[in-house]
């Protein structure tokens, strides 16, 4: 029998358990604070990346990234076939449709070829695709120089599925921050996690600013407590 090969085993630094006991101590049990104000700097940071929304999962991130690309019933998105369910699933969520584009040889990723030839049937039949979600599977940079020229040619928005690819780099930047927004999980099989949760990225303030009031209940700038209807 062959020996399993973890995706991301977990491995604890010896520090957890400060931090988490630190929340405790200071009564900060909130979902947003200092701490998770503090991780999202330092991931903006670290992905050379202007504006970064942690969220509670990966998918969230990608189900708000569609939302604010206006990703509606009756669209169509493409994205890799080689990939989990989650990179999928947001795009049922908003009623759309994906289209599903194979892998090539080098890095088991989208191949760019067959992306182009979909986005030229698509838009044939009058259906050109809404947004790309672009899949860097177990950390391997696609080949983003030819999609995202393919992407750029056809004027179709990018959003990079970097769930597993934290880390990872093409041509010395980081993955993630090529498309128009680019997002990260932090899984318990993650380079880094939290056992859940994700981070939505972008250079773009406003899609992220967007993003976190969606994601906090859409709650208004009051002194009473008020949401959009």
């Amino acid at each position: 029998m062959q020996k399993k090969i973890w995706l991301a085993s977990p491995h604890m630094g010896g520090s957890e358990q400060k931090y988490v006991k630190e929340a405790f101590d200071t009564n900060w049990i909130a979902p947003l604070g200092p701490n998770v104000d503090a991780f999202e700097k330092a991931l903006a940071l670290y992905n050379e990346v202007d504006h970064t929304a942690a969220l509670s999962s990966g998918t969230a991130a990608l189900h708000l990234a569609l939302i604010m690309l206006g990703v509606e019933t009756g669209d169509e998105v493409i994205v890799s076939s080689f990939t989990f369910a989650a990179s999928v699933n947001p795009i049922t969520y908003q009623g759309a449709t994906p289209i599903l584009i194979d892998s090539e040889p080098d890095t088991w990723n989208m191949c760019p070829k067959q992306l182009e030839r979909a986005i030229i049937d698509r838009i044939s039949k009058g259906k050109k695709p809404k947004a790309i979600i672009l899949v860097h599977l177990y950390g391997m940079p696609a080949k983003i120089d030819q999609i995202m020229s393919v992407a750029v040619r056809y004027k179709i928005p990018v959003i990079e599925d970097a769930a597993e690819a934290m880390g990872s780099r093409f041509r010395g930047r980081p993955t993630g921050t090529f498309g128009l927004m680019g997002f990260y999980s932090f899984n318990g099989n993650k380079i880094i996690t939290t056992s859940g949760g994700g981070a939505l990225v972008s250079n773009d303030e406003w899609l992220i600013s967007r993003s976190r009031f969606l994601a906090t209940q859409a709650r208004e700038c009051a002194p009473h407590y008020e949401s959009m209807k």
